[in-house]
């Protein structure tokens, strides 16, 4: 993306012009960009990118919320991303790339790891992501052609949280056991 001094002659430039470019303003800064008309095929690849951003944006808003702290930890899990975050990045969007990775290889490969489970692993996981506070919740989630489809439970997107610390160097690797948090 071209970085913009004074597009148009202006010292601002908004909005679509000719039906081919974009001016506008991200973070203070003046940008363009070539005009794109958005589609929403609802595909089973799309449907499972949106999934994927529902999952992170549930675990986003449980970190920025929670004062509480992992057992063994003096830090809360936010304060120690931040932490972990290289300079120039925000942490919550450092937390989603180590949560799904590249072309979602993390999230794949924690959700495998989920459901390698036994039930009552999975069981002690949901618990404890309800136990949790404020508690994690169930994610709603689609699937091809936007209709609903299966939930992740509490204890998945709990589990897809650690697996996602432990890319980040933050945690072990989740198993059957999950971490208490007080």
């Amino acid at each position: 993306m071209a970085k913009v001094s004074g597009p148009l002659f202006s010292m601002e430039a908004s909005g679509s012009y000719g039906g081919a470019i974009v001016f506008a303003k991200w973070k203070g800064r003046q940008y363009s960009r070539q005009l794109v008309i958005p589609a929403n095929p609802n595909s089973a690849d799309q449907e499972e990118v949106r999934n994927r951003l529902r999952v992170t944006g549930a675990l986003q808003k449980w970190v920025n919320t929670t004062t509480t702290v992992e057992s063994g930890q003096t830090d809360t899990d936010k304060t120690r991303i931040i932490a972990a975050t290289p300079g120039g990045f925000a942490w919550n969007g450092h937390l989603v790339d180590n949560c799904v990775g590249k072309g979602g290889l993390t999230y794949a490969a924690a959700e495998a790891a989920y459901t390698a489970l036994t039930a009552p692993q999975k069981t002690a996981w949901n618990d404890a992501a309800i136990a949790l506070s404020p508690a994690l919740a169930q994610v709603y989630q689609t699937q091809a052609g936007g209709t609903a489809g299966t939930p992740k439970t509490a204890g998945e997107v709990f589990f897809i949280y650690r697996y996602g610390l432990s890319q980040l160097g933050l945690a072990a690797a989740p198993g059957g056991t999950p971490p208490t948090y007080a």
